[in-house]
């Protein structure tokens, strides 16, 4: 098709101020530009440097090898356009699109509908799962040859550190030639060999100092959306603890359950197109929970939960997130699970019963035996925990908390900093110990600095802000945030006359916490009306 310059043009402005792309200013001026070198006939010159120079405004000295951006943004692109065409307007008639392997825009007739790529899941499965993940790992010759121990080890090394991960599920991996980016085939062919969800790419070379740079992205197999990218710069000699770090960073960010990327955008993708495949309802559900941990989130993944346990009791992940759930539930005091101490110390025992070699499983075991004031065996579940998956920050931030519960607040809170130091999206829910301990050590502004960074996790960000101002002195802002408070959970300044472990107020880590809100309520019931 020849294009008329004209009608290109009246497509790329319906496109443009579409809701979809109204607010998207780097893609927008991608677009206008490699639309704008193609009708120029100049589109096959359109290169990773070019756009980023002309149209996302980056310096001369831009460098595609170290910095992803214009890949990432042609990932972003491509589904938008996909999206926008899925469902063209009307007076479309024509689409602009930008194929893999190159950034010069195609412009043809709108084609004929065709049925979306569905993956068949109605198959047996009596544990629940999770997404499927390709591994696959692009290596230059020269590095092949200069570096073979190295590599080798790298690649052998993150393969057993991803198989450790029961909430994602490795089914392979493979070794392209080095910068070969996936092609649309290759993604389908990974959906209907191995049905995988998502292919992890590791891209490597060297820089001029000869530093190994680790070029990493995570693609979706079924959108082709680009949901990750990011490098990491090691020696070439590296030490173990350089290696350490570079797993920790990786497993942080793409399959951690507290803030891997996969995980997050598989319960997105999966929640915007249902009906949600039997099998995997839980696990989405809880890391849907995750992110929003309201009252209504805790109780559809319980219902979930209940649900699949019903059909499948020796569903070993489904017991882990029930586990989970009941600690949860002690800790944002929504008081939905009927019989708390049984449910929790039945569905703990069960999961580590069938699935023995499971972090997560000796984690909530732990956590169970804390409740049941058992420290001595939580305190060898927890490092058990940690040998089974010593580069899952999720279950290091949960044993930094279990030393925490169980007074061992210096080495709980160092284990703690060290993971928020990594570079990673922690979720907010992280600084409530760091905040307990400044709280505890009387240092208010730091804990009102931590308060502040608590969101989203039931009414912990109130209650933290309010006792820390009102130990500052600033009353009327903590009395808001009191107010606040009590609008998340009416429940929770009622005398609790409990004796049982379920008091949060006894205790003795929350100990100056609580009494500071008794103070505060005080002031408050005091007050006026």
């Amino acid at each position: 098709m020849v294009p008329d310059k004209q009608q290109v043009s009246e497509e790329l402005g319906r496109l443009l101020a579409s809701p979809s792309f109204r607010a998207r200013k780097l893609i927008k001026r991608f677009l206008q530009y490699s639309v704008q070198e193609t009708l120029a006939g100049r589109g096959d010159q359109l290169s990773q440097y070019t756009i980023a120079i002309h149209a996302l405004g980056k310096p001369k000295d831009f460098s595609p090898v170290f910095n992803p951006v214009v890949r990432i943004e042609a990932g972003r692109l491509r589904k938008l356009l996909e999206d926008y065409y899925a469902a063209p307007p009307p007076g479309s008639t024509m689409s602009i699109s930008i194929p893999r392997g190159s950034y010069q825009v195609e412009i043809s007739p709108l084609p004929e509908p065709v049925p979306s790529c569905i993956i068949d899941d109605n198959y047996p499965s009596r544990v629940s799962e999770g997404p499927r993940l390709f591994a696959h790992f692009q290596i230059a010759d020269e590095l092949a040859e200069h570096h073979p121990p190295l590599l080798y080890k790298l690649r052998g090394d993150l393969l057993l550190v991803l198989s450790r991960f029961r909430n994602i599920r490795l089914v392979s991996s493979a070794t392209l030639e080095p910068r070969q980016m996936p092609t649309r085939q290759f993604l389908l062919h990974l959906q209907q060999t191995y049905r995988a969800d998502y292919l992890l790419t590791c891209d490597m070379n060297t820089d001029k100092q000869g530093n190994l740079i680790l070029h990493y992205t995570l693609v979706h197999t079924i959108s082709d959306e680009i949901i990750w990218a990011d490098q990491f710069v090691l020696p070439v000699q590296p030490s173990q603890e350089a290696l350490n770090d570079l797993y920790r960073w990786l497993v942080a960010n793409a399959v951690s359950l507290h803030s891997g990327a996969i995980l997050r955008h598989w319960c997105e993708y999966q929640l915007a197109h249902p009906p949600l495949p039997v099998s995997q309802q839980v696990l989405i559900h809880y890391v849907a929970f995750l992110r929003d941990t309201s009252r209504y989130s805790f109780a559809t993944v319980l219902e979930s939960c209940h649900q699949r346990l019903k059909n499948f009791p020796d569903d070993s992940k489904a017991l882990v997130i029930l586990a989970r759930l009941c600690g949860y539930d002690h800790v944002l005091q929504y008081n939905l699970i009927t019989n708390l101490d049984a449910e929790w110390t039945r569905s703990a025992r069960m999961a580590l019963k069938l699935d023995p070699g499971n972090a997560e499983a000796h984690s909530v075991f732990a956590h169970n035996c804390y409740y049941r004031d058992d420290y001595p065996l939580s305190l060898a579940e927890l490092e058990t925990a940690r040998q089974a998956n010593p580069f899952d920050t999720a279950c290091e931030y949960l044993y930094g908390l279990g030393l925490c519960l169980m007074g061992e607040w210096e080495q709980g809170i160092s284990l703690i900093q060290q993971i928020l130091a990594i570079p990673f999206n922690q979720p907010s829910w992280y600084y409530v110990l760091p905040f307990l301990h400044a709280f505890k050590q009387q240092d208010y502004n730091q804990a009102l600095l931590l308060a502040e960074r608590i969101q989203d996790f039931g009414y912990w960000g109130e209650l933290a802000r309010a006792t820390s101002l009102y130990k500052l002195g600033r009353t009327e802002r903590a009395i808001s945030e009191l107010q606040q408070m009590l609008h998340c959970n009416p429940a929770i300044l009622k005398e609790d006359t409990r004796t049982d472990q379920r008091k949060l107020s006894s205790h003795q880590s929350l100990a100056a916490v609580w009494a500071t809100l008794a103070e505060l309520r005080a002031h408050l019931a005091a007050k006026p009306a």
